[in-house]
């Protein structure tokens, strides 16, 4: 299940943490991946991992019983998972399972060998089996809240990430995307405590300022947010998704020269942010440079070329232009494509 984007303000998708086995991780992202929040332009900035809990390691040398045999097999799943060849991980988990049917890491890896492939259902059972092995272990239960979180089921994500911390008070990643699926749900206040938390473990960490900013412009609390994406820029100023929140904020505030500024700057970390180079046009048409809208929105198309709305932005500058033929081109261009994306 995809899950919707907040209106307005981009976050970004992902932070990875090292893994044990490093594998592409349990990432939607944001994106930006990104989450999806209930309206249409926000993005979080997700700091998301996937545990492989690995402290029962396949034995080696000895007798090749059935445990020995499913240990093997349980090693080259992991194997497959690290080249991300899901699918053949998958069927090696399973015949080690059916060999030992106790082993919590196994389905731990088999939860997120399915979550890699996006089969959440599959991978939430598998990671309920594993803790009924494993009861308190902190990375299971966090892939299993990152599971419910994918799948868009933010209250238990919730309710599962505060088990995560329950048992480890200090684990950063689970912060943030319980303020994310916090956000989700409408609770406000609950994730602004939960990123002020990972801001406490890291007070290094631009996304925790981006993602704290973000809950703030949700509740109306520009001032609020204001800091909180310069805090983020002062540790990184090429961090794009505070940059471009900064360009939202100030297209509400009405300060063009300044929304203008900072989009110019996201672009200059990301050409290819096509909502940031749509909003470029539109601040520079209301500053009539009209060379300068045009050469946006088209960027902004090319980049893409579902937002048909862009060609009758197009056409509306090459208007102003006093371009009439250029301008029809466009007017027909963005008919045509509306009317086919009634049928």
């Amino acid at each position: 299940m995809k899950k919707p984007l907040l209106a307005g303000y981009f976050f970004k998708q992902k932070e990875n943490v090292v893994n044990s086995i490093k594998i592409a991780g349990m990432i939607i992202i944001c994106s930006v991946t990104a989450i999806t929040l209930t309206d249409s332009t926000h993005c979080f900035s997700q700091e998301k991992t996937v545990k492989n809990d690995t402290t029962n390691p396949p034995k080696k040398d000895s007798p090749l019983n059935h445990i020995d045999i499913a240990n093997e097999q349980y090693k080259q799943g992991l194997n497959y998972a690290q080249y991300g060849l899901f699918d053949e991980a998958i069927e090696m988990y399973k015949k080690s399972l059916a060999k030992n049917p106790n082993n919590a890491d196994v389905y731990n890896n088999l939860g997120m060998a399915y979550s890699q492939k996006g089969v959440y259902d599959n991978a939430i059972e598998a990671f309920q089996k594993a803790l009924e092995q494993n009861h308190n272990n902190a990375n299971i239960y966090y892939n299993l809240a990152s599971a419910y979180f994918d799948k868009g089921i933010f209250d238990k994500a919730v309710e599962t990430f505060k088990k995560v911390v329950q048992i480890n008070p200090d684990y950063k990643a689970a912060y943030s995307l319980m303020g994310i699926a916090y956000t989700n749900i409408g609770r406000y206040d609950d994730a602004i405590q939960a990123f002020k938390k990972r801001i406490e473990l890291d007070p290094n960490l631009a996304m925790a300022y981006s993602n704290l900013g973000i809950v703030y412009s949700k509740k109306g609390m520009n001032k609020e947010a204001l800091v909180e994406y310069k805090k983020a820029l002062e540790i990184d100023p090429t961090h794009e998704i505070a940059l471009y929140n900064l360009g939202r904020l100030c297209d509400e505030t009405g300060n063009i020269d300044e929304a203008i500024q900072y989009y110019n700057r996201t672009i200059a970390v990301n050409t290819s942010n096509s909502d940031a180079q749509y909003r470029l046009g539109k601040n520079y048409m209301k500053k009539k440079q009209y060379d300068d809208a045009i050469n946006a929105f088209q960027t902004a198309v090319m980049v893409n070329p579902n937002n048909f709305e862009v060609y009758n932005d197009i056409g509306n500058a090459f208007k102003a232009k006093g371009m009439e033929k250029d301008a029809e081109g466009y007017f027909s261009l963005y008919k045509k494509q509306s009317k086919d994306k009634k049928k």
